[in-house]
């Protein structure tokens, strides 16, 4: 039996809306650095409730999952004040 190679579906590379996203938060005071980590590709045409599905804090700051249409994006916040960009985050509307 032949086994097909895989192929990553790129269908979330065309789109870039949630660099936006990003850069608005990096424009926000109490932000240090805005970093992209891990982009998984899914299928569907779910609509998120909000663009940021999950805020947690770690160690650097923040850690944040993007929702958009083609992708879940995991990217971080350096920030000195956690608490203050999760509440601003939430007052933006932004995330739950």
């Amino acid at each position: 039996m032949r086994r097909r190679r895989h192929q990553t579906h790129h269908k979330h590379s065309s789109k870039k809306g949630y660099r936006r996203l990003l850069d608005r938060i990096a424009a926000h005071e109490d932000v240090h650095r805005v970093a992209t980590g891990r982009v998984k590709p899914r299928m569907g045409a779910g609509r998120p409730v909000a663009p940021i599905s999950k805020v947690r804090e770690v160690e650097s700051g923040l850690s944040i999952t993007i929702n958009t249409d083609g992708a879940v994006i995991d990217a971080y916040v350096v920030t000195s004040d956690p608490s203050a960009v999760a509440a601003w985050l939430r007052a933006e509307g932004l995330a739950p």
